[in-house]
């Protein structure tokens, strides 16, 4: 019996602690070094405090994100990569985004990298440093 890939365990365990919310957990899969690339190009986001500033992001009244990975794919001895959809509850507004994910993982299963690959949708910024482009 083989054990499951290091990356698709901590993907698949980011996904469940995420979607239940349950910060202490999603905390503790990440490295004290994390690194935040998220979305690549804009500028990298590190460590714990990283962590916790996605987390308030993200579930803010009136702003919760549910993850649907469709697709992953182990790679190497520590990384994944995930094809995800992305579902926000953003006010009265239902926004689908889809991503490529890269999780790489230490020897220990925690996250170390993160980089996500996504359009900005048009109709919403999802952060101030990254918005919609706006035609004139």
């Amino acid at each position: 019996m083989t054990s499951e890939h290091l990356a698709v365990t901590a993907v698949k365990a980011h996904v469940d602690t995420w979607n239940s919310m349950d910060r202490a957990r999603w905390v503790a899969l990440f490295s004290p070094d994390v690194v935040f690339e998220d979305p690549v190009g804009a500028p990298p986001k590190v460590g714990v405090d990283a962590v916790h500033k996605t987390w308030d992001r993200s579930f803010t009244p009136g702003r919760r994100w549910t993850l649907h990975p469709r697709q992953i794919v182990a790679g190497g001895d520590a990384e994944a990569a995930v094809v995800m959809h992305n579902v926000g509850e953003l006010g009265d507004k239902r926004v689908e985004v889809n991503s490529v994910e890269i999780f790489t993982v230490g020897h220990d299963g925690r996250i170390e990298r993160v980089r996500a690959f996504f359009d900005q949708p048009t109709e919403f910024a999802l952060a101030d440093w990254f918005t919609p482009e706006r035609s004139e």
